[in-house]
C-alpha cells in the first residue's frame, strides 16, 4: 500500500474506541473457548467463529473509517507475505501452485476471498496448516491478542497510520481464518460492501 495514500488523522475517539473493546473482546472469548476445551468444559464452536465474525467486521468499519479498500489492503498484505517467503519460488515435483495472491486477484467476495485464504496458508504456512484445529485456533489467538494490542496503541496519527498500512488487513486476514478453522463457510457477500 502506498504510504503517502494512507490517512494521517485518528478516527473518533468513540470509534476507535469502540473497535478496540470489541477487539479485546474477540482475543478474550477465543481465549475462553480454547480454554474450555483443554478442560472439557462446555464450549461452542460458534463462539470462536463469532470472534471471526467480529474481525471481518472491525476490519470493515477501520477500513472505511481509515477511507481504504480493505479487500486492496487485503490483497497487498498477502501478496506481500508471498513475496517475502521462501515458498514463493518452490515447486513441488516441478508442479507450482497457484499462490493466494494469484488466487485473490479477481475475488471480491468473503466466499472467494476464503477459498483464496486457504490456497494461500496450504502453501505459505504449512507449520500452521497441518496443525491439530485447537492448536491452530490457539495460534492465532495469540495473533488477535497481539493486533487488539497494537490498535490500542494506534492513539496518534503515526501510529494509526502505521496500523491501517500493516495491521488493519491481519483483522480480516484472520477473521477469515477463524471461519475457515472453525468451519464457517463465509456468505458471498462483497468484502468492500459490508460496513
Amino acid at each position: 500500500m502506498d504510504t503517502d495514500s494512507l490517512p494521517v488523522e485518528l478516527p473518533s475517539i468513540d470509534l476507535l474506541g469502540g473497535q478496540q473493546r470489541s477487539l479485546i473482546r474477540a482475543a478474550a472469548a477465543l481465549a475462553a473457548y480454547c480454554e474450555h476445551v483443554e478442560h472439557n468444559e462446555p464450549h461452542q464452536v460458534a463462539d470462536a467463529a463469532a470472534a471471526g465474525d467480529q474481525l471481518r467486521q472491525i476490519a470493515s468499519t477501520l477500513a472505511h473509517a481509515a477511507g481504504v479498500s480493505l479487500l486492496e489492503s487485503y490483497r497487498a498484505r498477502i501478496t506481500e507475505i508471498e513475496a517475502a517467503s521462501i515458498h514463493s519460488a518452490t515447486a513441488i515435483h516441478g508442479i507450482a501452485d497457484l499462490a493466494g495472491a494469484d488466487a485473490l486477484r479477481h475475488e471480491t467476495t468473503w466466499r472467494q476471498v476464503q477459498v483464496a485464504q486457504l490456497i494461500h496458508d496450504r502453501r505459505f504456512h504449512p507449520d500452521v496448516f497441518g496443525l491439530s484445529k485447537l492448536d491452530q485456533l490457539r495460534h492465532y489467538t495469540l495473533h488477535v491478542t497481539k493486533l487488539a494490542g497494537l490498535l490500542v496503541d494506534a492513539d496518534d496519527d503515526a501510529g494509526w497510520s502505521t496500523f491501517v498500512q500493516c495491521r488493519l488487513p491481519d483483522l480480516a486476514v484472520f477473521g477469515v481464518k477463524l471461519a475457515t478453522v472453525c468451519n464457517h463457510i463465509l456468505l458471498d457477500e462483497p468484502v468492500d460492501g459490508t460496513s
